[in-house]
């Protein structure tokens, strides 16, 4: 059973097909040659994995601090506001000047931008999308290399 969180099933699924493409429909298929199978599913792979890893990293890395960068500049003008006011609490704490204040809406902001811009959840097997898709490259490289140089060689 495959467990994914996220979007992380897209790794297989973009890995699964490149391999297919290429090394099944265009090397077994079109061009009906076995040798040439193998080389052009490694690059499937290879492909597969480049798509995975720039998906997962926009997916796990960019959108979250993006997220938390859009999060922070709503959130320090209402923080701001309310200190000026004499208004702001945190954790049932008000603060006594002005410095202490700037503090506190520090380290909330600090605080919301660890949570909201933490790392995705897209996943497959709790490994994160860019990690899997730099594995499969790595994997259609070696796959590649080797059944052209089986080819070559026999």
């Amino acid at each position: 059973m495959i467990i994914w969180r996220g979007w992380g099933f897209l790794a297989i699924v973009y890995i699964a097909l490149g391999a297919a493409l290429l090394g099944g429909l265009i090397g077994a298929s079109l061009l009906q040659s076995s040798t040439a199978a193998g080389p052009l599913a490694g690059v499937g792979i290879l492909i597969g994995g480049a798509l995975t890893a720039v998906h997962g990293w926009y997916l796990n890395v960019l959108r979250p601090r993006r997220r938390a960068d859009e999060w922070e500049q709503a959130e320090r003008p209402r923080l701001e506001a309310a200190a000026d006011q004499g208004t702001l609490v945190v954790a049932n704490v008000q603060p006594r000047s002005p410095e202490e204040a700037a503090d506190m809406i520090e380290a909330v902001l600090t605080d919301g931008r660890r949570a909201i811009g933490r790392h995705g959840p897209h996943s497959v097997f709790w490994i994160p999308m860019e990690i899997i898709g730099i594995l499969a490259i790595v994997g259609g490289l070696v796959l590649a290399g080797a059944t052209l140089a089986g080819a070559l060689l026999a």
